[in-house]
């Protein structure tokens, strides 16, 4: 049964799995699940309870054009378009606004 809970932890799974990549990608996918399903605990647990709906709807636009850049990257690399040194700077970027994102998010 595959796990199918989110497109951002779909990415991170495949790029883990994915024998073209070096160990600091695989660990920057791990710091990406983690940094992800952080986020869906916190919008969860406080966010929905403690954000008016205009401001977790804007919170959670930001976060989803960070997995449209995370979905973007990956495709980028996985077509051939992206060199493996730019993969995993870009993968860095996005991972870093996830930390971000949540850190923000759970003040």
């Amino acid at each position: 049964m595959a796990a199918r809970n989110s497109e951002a932890l779909d990415v991170f799974l495949k790029v883990a799995a994915d024998s073209r990549v070096s160990w600091r990608a695989v660990e920057l996918a791990g710091r990406g699940i983690s940094a992800d399903a952080a986020g869906v605990v916190w919008v969860i647990s406080k966010g929905k309870h403690s954000l008016s709906g205009e401001e977790l709807s804007d919170l959670l636009m930001k976060q989803g054009d960070l997995v449209d850049s995370l979905s973007e990257v990956w495709r980028s690399f996985d077509s051939g378009e992206l060199s493996s040194a730019d993969f995993e700077d870009q993968l860095e970027a996005v991972v870093l606004g996830l930390e971000e994102w949540i850190q923000r998010a759970s003040r």
